[in-house]
């Protein structure tokens, strides 16, 4: 009788990871359509990630919004964008954090400066996006 062997093989699948990258023209109704299709409307499943071109170690890690006070508005929010709100990175924690300094939850500027490249279309780095935004994958 022969001896014989079975292999067994399992198959890795790997859950698509959706992101949601900027660029020039984008609009804060499709920021919220991404959260509200991909993330069920849930701020807490979106991580905003840094892109490879933001200089993390650097006083001025972005090319805009570091030129006013240091540790004003604008430079906290970018850094919390940029590093997180003691480290969590989820757009509900970034968001909750910056509303008290004047940075509107429903169509929060400075994520979307991130997003587009500045604060105006005049900017030298308009249509580069600095950030994106990614769904976290639900544990099945």
């Amino acid at each position: 009788m022969a001896n014989a062997k079975t292999k067994t093989t399992t198959a890795k699948t790997t859950a698509k990871v959706a992101e949601f990258l900027g660029g020039a023209d984008v609009t804060y109704s499709q920021i919220w359509q991404f959260v509200n299709e991909q993330a069920g409307g849930n701020l807490h499943n979106v991580q905003v990630q840094p892109l490879a071109n933001v200089q993390l170690d650097s006083e001025q890690p972005v090319p805009f919004g570091y030129g006013g006070r240091t540790g004003g508005v604008r430079h906290q929010i970018q850094d919390w964008l940029l590093k997180g709100v003691e480290g969590n990175m989820s757009l509900f924690a970034i968001l909750n954090a910056a509303a008290p300094l004047g940075h509107s939850r429903k169509k929060p500027v400075c994520l979307m400066a991130m997003l587009q490249g500045g604060y105006s279309p005049s900017s030298s780095t308009w249509g580069t996006p600095y950030i994106k935004l990614v769904v976290q994958p639900q544990a099945k």
